[in-house]
């Protein structure tokens, strides 16, 4: 089934977000055909922590020069996902939050995103106002791999999980086992996207914050 239209300008997805019922219907796909043979799918054992994190750096740098001056102290980017955890098996496919300080995002926020390279894909299942921007990267390390960002106010239950996993799984050892075993035994799975559903199925860490969101309600 074709998915919706790509919405290229700022007032096209101003318009969108304002209108939470149409936002949650909507859906943009972009597939990435590989024209090197890149499995941009591939579970990796061991991840380049040091050079993705300077990767998700200058993203971030990128992005932050193209917002509006006066509203670049009321972002906050943070590096999160397993890319972000060193020694964390996973994807290449680097996380980061933009948390914004009101939802909708500012038209100078939204324009800052088409003009570093991103497009808007879709908003989370799990919440509308958790939007997910994609930038497709096209050389280097990463190339024909993403890096997704989604743009959520502090309060929002999934970036504050994610942010938890990050740190906790940095600062404790049984978080951090906890976390690759659930992962490792995922990636025997056939698909990736039974990896991605399976991953966190068998975590005590993940259940601990599911239950601390009050996901399981």
């Amino acid at each position: 089934m074709p998915g919706d239209r790509k919405l290229e300008t700022a007032d096209e997805l101003w318009d969108l977000y304002n209108d939470l019922e149409r936002l949650k219907g909507y859906k943009y796909t972009q597939p990435i055909v590989s024209d090197s043979g890149i499995n941009n799918e591939k579970f990796h054992m061991e991840l380049p922590y040091e050079e993705i994190k300077q990767i998700v750096e200058d993203c971030r740098d990128k992005f932050m020069s193209a917002v509006p001056k006066d509203e670049k102290t009321s972002l906050r980017w943070e590096h999160v996902g397993s890319t972000s955890i060193k020694g964390m098996p996973g994807a290449m496919m680097p996380d980061a939050l933009l948390i914004v300080p009101q939802f909708p995002p500012s038209k100078g926020v939204i324009q800052a995103f088409l003009d570093s390279g991103y497009y808007f894909s879709s908003s989370s299942g799990l919440d509308p106002k958790d939007l997910w921007w994609f930038l497709v990267f096209t050389d280097g390390l990463l190339k024909d791999h993403k890096l997704t960002v989604h743009v959520v106010t502090e309060d929002n239950r999934a970036a504050n999980m994610l942010l938890d996993t990050r740190d906790m799984c940095r600062a404790e050892e049984w978080a951090f086992n906890d976390y690759k075993e659930a992962k490792v035994a995922a990636a025997k799975s056939a698909t990736f996207p039974e990896y991605k559903k399976g991953k966190g199925a068998n975590s005590k860490l993940l259940a601990m914050l599911r239950e601390k969101y009050k996901f399981n309600q």
